[in-house]
């Protein structure tokens, strides 16, 4: 082997060494500092309640201080701040009457303090919250008030109350700490639809036993008073051969509000209007009788007509799919807000 060849080849194995040396290096700089890999962001479940109870007790407050200013003049100017839905018809139709009358002691009296408070989960809008208030010695039963953000700079507005049933058992609810689940208006984990419970409601409201859905509620106090105040006005308009109807229609342009209870059901509110009709022959009179009709009739000579609009606003327990309870009306509003003799 020549010289050069023999350096030739120390080179080569000078390089070898080199090059399985780096190898080496580079293997242990890989198995000292692995490659970075991706991490998902941090998720809480289930997410936090987007309001704390001092919170919900702010909005309570700002509501109650936007009634209480309109209740001074009787005028629902500026009431849209803080009030929408049906609860914004409710009392401007409240106020219209106490106009009127000259007094307001029929509009509705909703305590700021309250009891109970469901707090959302709910990370986009609309967000929905509820409030059960306290009882003061004034009210028969307290009132259960459902708030809503509509959009992230807009304030929490009352968008309907009702009035608890006397005896009523409310459903539990997760602690406010935790927050609770919003419910879609179509959830299929419950023994009916939020949709379809407000309008089957309404079916049963209007034909009583005859109604296909009849046995999916238990009884309640709302449509015990309906039947006599029907069975009053059809003994009074028979003489004069005359008729009564009610009759419920779910509001098409409020969605209902649900929000999920302790036990997978959902404590469900929706909107519904209904008209009343009292007709007898030609000739007889049929007055108002009540003293919101009478305020909402005003100085109109009575006919043998009287038609009375209503806004409704019903609140049930639903409980959660293949479960044997039925259906629960925990509260309602019924309240006048239109009259017509024609």
């Amino acid at each position: 082997m020549t010289r050069t060849t023999r350096g030739t080849a120390r080179a080569r194995r000078h390089l070898a060494g080199v090059s399985a040396g780096l190898v080496g290096a580079l293997l242990l700089a890989a198995c000292s500092s692995p490659l970075p890999t991706p991490q998902p962001d941090p998720t809480q479940d289930p997410p936090p309640p987007v309001l704390t109870e001092t919170q919900e007790t702010v909005v309570l407050d700002a509501v109650a201080s936007a009634l209480a200013a309109a209740s001074e003049t009787n005028d629902p100017a500026g009431l849209d701040a803080r009030v929408t839905g049906p609860a914004l018809a409710i009392r401007t139709s409240q106020l219209a009457v106490a106009a009127a009358r000259g007094n307001a002691d029929l509009v509705t009296e909703l305590p700021t303090e309250a009891q109970q408070v469901v707090i959302p989960t709910t990370q986009t809008w609309p967000r929905t919250s509820y409030a059960v208030s306290v009882q003061p010695e004034s009210l028969q039963t307290p009132r259960l008030s459902v708030l809503e953000q509509g959009a992230a700079r807009q304030n929490y507005r009352l968008w309907a109350w009702v009035r608890l049933l006397p005896g009523v058992t409310m459903p539990s609810f997760a602690d406010p700490s935790i927050g609770s689940e919003a419910v879609a208006p179509d959830d299929s984990s419950l023994l009916v639809t939020p949709t379809d419970a407000v309008a089957q409601y309404a079916d049963v409201l209007n034909l009583g036993t005859g109604s296909g859905f009849a046995e999916t509620f238990e009884d309640d106090s709302f449509r015990t008073l309906l039947a006599e105040r029907a069975q009053a006005w059809t003994t009074a308009l028979e003489p004069a051969a005359g008729k009564y109807a009610l009759t419920f229609t779910p509001n098409p342009d409020e969605q209902v509000r649900a929000v999920r209870t302790a036990d997978g059901g959902a404590l469900v509110v929706g909107a519904m209007t209904s008209q009343e009709s009292m007709t007898a022959e030609e000739g007889a009179q049929v007055p108002p009788d009540t003293e919101t009709i009478k305020a909402l009739y005003g100085d109109k000579t009575p006919t043998n007509v009287l038609k009375v609009g209503y806004v409704d606003v019903v609140a049930l327990y639903v409980p959660p799919a293949g479960s044997e309870e039925k259906i629960r009306v925990v509260g309602n509003e019924h309240v006048a807000t239109s009259v017509a003799n024609s």
